[in-house]
């Protein structure tokens, strides 16, 4: 059984990824399924993309994220990053961002 435990961040990278503490790089995954948050110019999924989606879902998850929150992983991605649901209040953080339109389900996520 997988256990929730405290998170404790180092950084925001984008929408859909983070830092903990403890060096481990973590791209979120919603209660709902695998999400997706707009890229950041710099990112090389993001040619010439506007960069106001972004800034604006990073943002929101680094807001998210000022409170307590609950850090629950299961296995990898194939970039070696932790994938983990975060919750803030017994919420899930992915459906958050999901729901307020700062990211969406992709089923086809890498």
């Amino acid at each position: 059984m997988l256990e929730a435990i405290a998170l404790c961040l180092t950084s925001i990278h984008d929408g859909d990824t983070l830092r903990t503490c403890d060096g481990v790089k973590v791209r979120l995954v919603a209660l709902s399924g695998p999400m997706d948050a707009p890229e950041l110019p710099g990112s090389p999924r993001c040619n010439h993309c506007d960069p106001a989606p972004g800034i604006a879902a990073r943002d929101r998850l680094r807001d998210i994220l000022k409170q307590p929150a609950q850090l629950l992983c299961n296995g990898n991605d194939r970039y070696g990053r932790a994938l983990c649901r975060v919750t803030v209040r017994g919420r899930d953080v992915g459906d958050m961002l999901i729901a307020e339109g700062l990211a969406v389900v992709r089923n086809d996520w890498r």
